[in-house]
């Protein structure tokens, strides 16, 4: 029996019956299955009545349906009595009730066929709307089986990109060029004889990627042969926004798009609409999931809207160019005027912005630069100079730049700023004599979108400047920052082998090394063969130690002498096994691996190897090299030492596999204790939406998980589960009652190896929390003489020590969206109490009706309600 879980019971059953008449499916309103016995009859019974009545105390919206289930429950009990806890009575309802909606599962067969087979495909909303209105008593399977009759499958519809990503004549003009030259679609242009693509979560054609390179050779092409002017102009256009960085996937998917739309107004049908995009050689099952989503797009509003109205829209929306071409049709003289002066506040913004992201360039601040161009690009969209001088600006220099040896070579970090986009890129450069002054000023080290690198190939024995720039496609690079180290490097991987009064040494040294120098405890020399190996004859059993020192000649001849080693051997001694590891996933899609942590001694060499399989010795069995070659792989990766403690973190194939580790001796090796860990591919694109007290989490599937454990924490609270597939597209993502805090969140993925569940590294966001609520309310009065007076009341939801806002007054018919959008004629900060309202009053000179008096948060530090328009506006 599978068990019954209160939380699953609400999403999948409760919920969906809100507003609605409860369907006579008493197999899933009672979570009974027909191969139940009688003894698990009357536990479900329990259980399902027992959260029925806790959820009838609940202060929520499906407390009515566990109300009506209670209600309907009594009845049952009247009419059957003890039958009710008998399977014989609930497998006899079953096959009554199979037979009784056979013909309605026809019906809705049918239906569905009808209004959606065109397509094969329907909403999760569209298809519970059907059920509503004509079908309520079908169960959610039997919706299924009609969904399968009717060869319909559900869908969620995608959302389609709004804009090209060009500025809108460009695209006009790509447009044009493309219907003359006979390509349906930009993969048509580029590439020759198109059997089909796919473009709507990744581009991907049999013909080659779609990028600058193929644009490139696509031109190359087009200009070896003489006629088709408009596929030369078109790949002109594709060649310059590469070149922008637009994204070309997005484009080719609002081409083809636009068109559907179009064509979808006029009220064309979807067979219509699907046409275009087969014959475009777009992948059938794209095709259909974009006029699908297309005809589930909001319904767009009638064309013939209002002029003011429309500069208002255009001016929300930061296409500041066309606000400024659209009020030329505002034909009313007091519409014009106002509207006329927000155009012109916006377009003094943006000034005030460009200018002072030049200051802050001549001042080498590049963040800042970028932040108020950002800005301004924000209200002026369609300026496509705007945008250019955007793209010109390099990223901030990174921070914190450390260089430190790392074994034989050096390892470079530094701190990404918060200003870098997620696609900016990082160049480490290196230099012997003087600090890179440019990316190309050096011998690249490694071009990187993380924030740390490795120089394997270091020379030692000089001092090295290394420099890192960084830089977004297609972007200037940044200034750099630099760091120096000498590199000294130190004698590594000491191994001892003891037998019969010799000890035989091997090490690793840098290839620069010039020599290196071993000494007893006692101060005695011990003459080395070579630079890598000795042999010391001992006369008494116990521990051995020995100091290993590196040395190197500058170049100027002087000698330097790498950090002394010291490494001990016990003399023929038990080597001790490693008794426990600790395994965790680390990662992200596309370098998964995981860190492998264990406790050793100084005189102990560990290995750790990774097999599909256990291993067949106990532990602290004696395993011969040969038998540890056997097994497995050895783990190679990133080696960290903190003292007893050791992390190896390297990369591994995603599945189900067993990790041991081997202590090293003369002989072979000793087995330790091993774990196994499954690794997953985890979630892409996690984003989170606040709706109140509510979080709202989002996230891209990896294939083959059908759930994941999210796990959240606030100061106060912390919960973790697991979350289906089912369960996200049920409720359209993955919904958490965390209140009004700051919440941390992370999402695992689960998958399904041979060997079991396999677990993902963790995903996480952090949500900022509900700034706190103020409401307030607006009354003027207007004096035969003398100014007007406004009287603004604030009331909070908590305490505040400091509620700073502004009083604003604009004249005309459109209400202001910022304060720069009139005349501020207060500004006041005040401590608030809940439930103690606090008063505000200005005088501010008399104002031609209408008018407008709106107050704004000076610092965003609070939610500022309005209240009804009739007090915001005065006419």
């Amino acid at each position: 029996m599978t068990p019954f879980d209160p939380k699953s019971y609400e999403e999948q059953v409760v919920k969906p019956l809100r507003g609605r008449k409860l369907p006579d499916d008493l197999l899933t309103r009672y979570a009974v299955s027909t191969d139940m016995s009688d003894a698990q009859l009357a536990q479900r019974l329990q259980q399902v009545r027992s959260c029925w009545n806790k959820g009838a105390g609940k202060a929520t919206s499906v407390k009515l349906v566990y109300k009506a289930f209670l209600k309907a429950d009594d009845e049952l009990k009247r009419q059957h009595g003890a039958r009710l806890g008998q399977m014989s009575w609930w497998n006899a309802y079953a096959r009554a009730r199979q037979d009784k909606f056979s013909s309605e599962i026809v019906e809705l067969a049918a239906t569905v066929k009808s209004s959606f087979g065109e397509l094969g495909l329907i909403s999760t909303s569209q298809l519970q709307a059907t059920m509503r209105a004509g079908f309520p008593s079908l169960t959610p399977a039997e919706a299924e089986q009609a969904l399968k009759d009717a060869g319909v499958a559900k869908a969620t519809p995608i959302e389609l990109p709004k804009q090209s990503g060009l500025q809108s004549t460009l695209y006009k003009k790509l447009s044009e060029q493309l219907a003359e030259a006979g390509a349906a679609s930009v993969p048509a242009v580029v590439f020759q004889n198109v059997t089909g693509f796919k473009v709507v979560t990744s581009f991907s054609c049999a013909a080659g990627n779609l990028d600058a390179a193929a644009i490139e050779a696509a031109v190359q092409r087009e200009y070896r042969r003489s006629g088709n002017e408009a596929a030369k102009e078109a790949l002109g256009i594709l060649a310059r926004a590469a070149k922008d960085s637009v994204d070309l996937r997005l484009l080719t998917l609002y081409h083809l798009v636009d068109d559907v739309r179009r064509h979808r107004a006029e009220g064309a049908a979807p067979s219509a609409l699907l046409k275009p995009l087969l014959q475009a050689k777009l992948d059938p099952a794209e095709a259909r999931l974009v006029v699908f989503s297309v005809l589930n797009e909001s319904t767009t509003r009638d064309t013939k809207v209002n002029p003011a109205a429309a500069v208002t829209e255009l001016l929300e929306q930061g296409l500041l160019l066309a606000a400024q071409q659209a009020l030329g049709t505002v034909v009313a003289p007091e519409e014009a005027a106002s509207l006329k002066a927000l155009v012109e506040r916006q377009v003094a913004e943006v000034h005030r912005l460009r200018s002072a992201a030049r200051q802050a360039m001549a001042s080498g601040n590049e963040a800042e630069a970028q932040q108020h161009l950002r800005a301004a690009a924000k209200l002026a969209a369609d300026d496509d100079d705007l945008a250019a001088e955007l793209r010109k600006i390099p990223p901030a220099p990174v921070l914190a730049l450390s260089a430190q040896a790392e074994g034989l070579g050096v390892r470079v970090a530094w701190q990404t700023q918060p200003s870098h986009a997620d696609d900016t890129k990082y160049r480490l450069v290196r230099r012997e004599d003087r600090s890179p002054a440019d990316p190309d000023d050096g011998v690249t080290v490694s071009e990187t979108s993380k924030s740390v690198a490795s120089d394997s190939s270091a020379p030692a024995a000089r001092t090295l400047h290394y420099a890192v720039f960084a830089a977004v496609p297609g972007g200037p690079w940044s200034r750099p920052a630099v760091a120096s180290i000498e590199v000294l490097p130190p004698v590594t991987a000491v191994r001892f082998a003891v037998q019969e009064g010799r000890v035989d040494a091997q090490w690793q040294v840098h290839p620069d090394v010039r020599s290196v120098s071993v000494t007893k405890a006692s101060g005695e020399t011990v003459a080395t063969m070579g630079k890598t190996q000795f042999y010391d004859r001992v006369t008494e059993a116990g521990e051995h130690v020995y100091t290993f020192v590196a040395h190197y000649r500058r170049p100027d001849g002087t000698d330097a002498a790498a950090s002394p080693v010291s490494a001990g051997t016990s003399g023929g001694g038990r080597i001790a096994p490693v008794s426990a590891i600790s395994l965790t996933p680390v990662g992200e899609e596309g370098n998964l691996g995981v860190a492998v942590t264990w406790r050793q001694t100084a005189e102990a060499e560990v290995v750790i190897r990774r097999s599909a399989h256990p291993a067949e010795w106990e532990f602290g069995a004696a395993v011969t090299s040969a038998q540890l070659r056997s097994f497995g792989q050895e783990l190679v990766g990133r080696h960290q030492v903190e003292g007893e403690w050791h992390t190896l973190t390297a990369t591994v194939p995603t599945g189900h596999f067993h990790y041991v580790p081997f202590t090293l001796n003369q002989d072979g090796a000793v087995c330790g204790l091993g774990d196994a860990l499954g690794l997953a591919v985890p979630v892409r694109n996690l984003r989170h939406q606040r709706l109140g007290d509510e979080v709202v989490l989002s996230w891209i599937w990896p294939e083959n998980s059908g759930s994941v454990q999210v796990s959240w924490r606030t100061t106060e609270r912390a919960e973790k589960f697991r979350y289906t597939h089912q369960q996200y597209q049920l409720a359209g993502g993955c919904r958490i009652k965390c209140g009004a805090a700051k919440v941390s969140v992370s999402v695992r993925a689960i998958g399904m190896g041979d060997g079991g569940e396999c677990f993902s590294p963790d995903v996480t966001a952090d949500v900022p929390g509900m700034l706190p609520k103020v409401t307030y309310t607006v009354e003027s009065a207007r004096k035969l003489i003398g100014p007007s007076t406004v009287r603004i009341r604030l009331t909070a939801d908590q305490p505040l020590a400091s509620c700073p806002i502004v009083v604003v007054v604009a004249p005309g018919v459109t209400m202001p969206r910022k304060p720069g959008d009139g005349q501020v004629v207060l500004r006041g900060d005040t401590a608030l109490q809940p439930g103690q309202p606090a008063e505000l009053t200005a005088e501010f000179a008399k104002t031609p009706k209408p008018y407008w008096i709106r107050c704004f948060a000076e610092d965003g530090s609070v939610r500022l309600v309005d209240p009804p328009t009739s007090q915001l506006k005065v006419s």
